[in-house]
């Protein structure tokens, strides 16, 4: 039986990029390899690293009426803010360009996804369908950005990264009663840019996440036109920190 696509369920499906090849455009002279380190974190906190030619990883999910019409266009509107950002240069987002951007987050969080599955995945089915049918982030989502000094591995610089990192968390509502809630934060770093998507559930739950120091901006829901970079993450200390705002969060709440 033939795959349909993952976003709008129609067939057949055609080889789609999980990452555009344009991104490339922007990497330092320094960061000039096609190597990338993707990691993907299972709620019972087993990781699994995989690092390869990322802008060259295709995955056969997508539709052509979804691959070359809106998911084309979202690439149009992001590149060219996108790809300063790439470079560290300054950037003035206004609310279409922090729309744009926090929509090509999830889109780019999404199909990561699909190209390192797991058994339980992080992200759940419907976030695929609401986006195709919302074309933007749902409601209770955030999106941030920040700025990174290109960290150095033992073997050579990586000019982009992915961590996907769920939890679950048990919550008590007003009543007394306890209700079992998930999360997942996607973070995203492209050369000197970084993006990330904060999710959870059920649809329609409200919270809050308190970044310490400078180093976010909030990219949706939207807000008045900020100047793009903040003040830069510079250790990998402090990049893992901001990859993972809930870990503290996943406590069970006493009976």
């Amino acid at each position: 039986m033939a795959r349909s696509c993952v976003f709008c369920g129609g067939a057949p499906v055609t080889n789609e990029h999980v990452y555009p090849r344009w991104l490339a455009e922007g990497f330092p002279e320094k960061m000039r390899t096609g190597r990338a380190i993707l990691g993907s974190y299972s709620d019972k906190s087993s990781f699994r690293r995989h690092s390869g030619r990322i802008l060259t990883a295709q995955v056969k999910a997508v539709c052509e009426p979804c691959n070359s019409g809106w998911m084309s266009a979202l690439e149009g509107r992001v590149k060219p803010y996108l790809l300063p950002m790439i470079k560290g240069q300054i950037v003035e987002l206004p609310p279409g360009a922090q729309e744009a951007l926090a929509t090509w987050t999830v889109k780019t969080a999404l199909m990561c996804q699909v190209m390192l599955p797991q058994d339980e995945p992080n992200l759940p089915a419907e976030l695929f369908t609401d986006l195709y049918r919302d074309r933007q982030p749902a409601e209770e989502m955030k999106v941030f950005c920040g700025y990174m000094m290109p960290p150095q591995y033992l073997n050579g610089p990586s000019p982009m990264e992915n961590r996907s990192v769920p939890r679950t968390i048990r919550q008590r509502r007003a009543d007394g009663s306890v209700f079992e809630a998930w999360a997942t934060v996607v973070t995203i770093r492209i050369g000197y840019a970084v993006v990330q998507l904060v999710s959870a559930g059920p649809k329609g739950l409200r919270y809050e996440l308190g970044f310490e120091g400078s180093y976010v901006e909030p990219l949706w829901p939207v807000r008045e036109t900020f100047s793009w970079p903040p003040r830069a993450l510079k250790t990998l200390k402090e990049f893992n920190v901001f990859a993972d705002p809930l870990r503290q969060v996943g406590q069970r709440l006493p009976e």
